[in-house]
């Protein structure tokens, strides 16, 4: 059965059926900074260290699979009917959306047409910042004007991966969230040299920093109360689990189409984070880092090309097993 093929071209990965049976992975980042990627946006950030210095939370063996991840939830307003640009955690009918990944060199791209809104997440790191950008993009395709929220959820980690999943009493108590400026942070009370941001372009219609704000009880990713809803709680909270939502409310005409860029990254809100969200909220910042970002891998496979009379050889030793190797040497004992 097949779910994907090799676009040489673009040098990516094109899956176009999500419901894979098993999670494929992709990893962003060729500096301090990672984010370990599924093919439907489930994953977990790190920094430096995927054991000591964790930023999102991911469960290994979880069920349902892959969960959580870096998620984008658009809700049509006027129906309340909602979907996530990747096809998990909503998971709709593939037969009534379409979902496409495309997993890129050092970044991935999901992309949904639902209901007459086309969108796409892209995800990746830039050379020179520690931040995980989003760069969202949401067209309305039909032909009258909708009223359209997009959501972010993200859930933060303890640092240590193991104290995370086995001393509750540290994890749960020894962190932090709260809300300034359009800037969560997330952070730890003994070490105060240790923040996490999350961030965007826009100034937000809402938020939640609590995760069980955000999803409600007794209810997951797939459907979130403050999606449900249609609103955030403006929830912050000194202990418990923490998460980074912000909320954008937008009117969209036919044809029109709106950016948004969320941004993950290491550092405090007022230096840091306050630092890199003038910087890419300038869109063309946000362009020019994934310019470089492809200019880098197009220099280091350059090294080496080759031209055999099988093409799927080629495909292969020409930028997937060199992806691969530079993949291993920077992040093999770490992720």
């Amino acid at each position: 059965m097949r779910y994907g093929t090799f676009d040489d071209e673009n040098r990516e990965y094109v899956i176009e059926r999500p419901d894979v049976p098993v999670s494929w992975t992709n990893y962003l980042g060729v500096r301090d900074l990672c984010t370990v990627i599924s093919h439907n946006a489930g994953g977990y950030s790190f920094y430096r260290s995927a054991e000591h210095q964790r930023i999102t939370r991911f469960r290994q063996n979880g069920v349902p699979l892959d969960r959580p991840g870096h998620y984008v939830y658009l809700r049509d307003d006027e129906t309340g009917d909602y979907w996530s640009i990747s096809w998990q955690p909503v998971g709709k009918a593939l037969d009534q959306a379409r979902y496409t990944c495309r997993h890129g060199l050092s970044y991935s791209r999901f992309l949904c047409d639902y209901q007459g809104i086309q969108a796409e997440q892209l995800l990746f790191i830039p050379l020179d910042d520690d931040v995980e950008l989003w760069d969202v993009r949401i067209r309305n395709t039909s032909d009258r004007p909708r009223e359209i929220s997009a959501f972010s959820y993200l859930e933060f980690s303890f640092h240590h991966v193991d104290i995370d999943n086995q001393n509750l009493q540290m994890s749960l108590y020894a962190s932090g969230s709260s809300y300034q400026n359009g800037i969560i942070e997330y952070d730890f009370f003994y070490e105060p040299w240790t923040y996490h941001f999350f961030a965007s372009n826009f100034d937000p219609d809402g938020f939640d920093c609590v995760r069980d704000r955000f999803l409600g009880v007794y209810r997951t990713e797939s459907n979130p109360i403050a999606v449900e809803q249609g609103q955030c709680h403006g929830s912050s909270e000194l202990g418990g689990n923490h998460c980074g939502s912000l909320h954008k409310r937008l009117t969209l005409s036919p044809g029109e189409e709106a950016r948004l860029v969320f941004m993950l990254g290491v550092g405090p809100r007022a230096t840091e984070g306050t630092r890199i969200r003038a910087k890419y909220s300038d869109l063309g910042n946000v362009d020019r880092a994934f310019a470089a970002l492809k200019a880098y891998w197009r220099q280091k496979l350059s090294v080496l090309q080759v031209k055999t009379p099988h093409p799927g050889l080629d495909t292969m030793v020409n930028t997937w097993t060199l992806y691969q190797a530079e993949t291993c040497v920077v992040w093999s004992r770490f992720a």
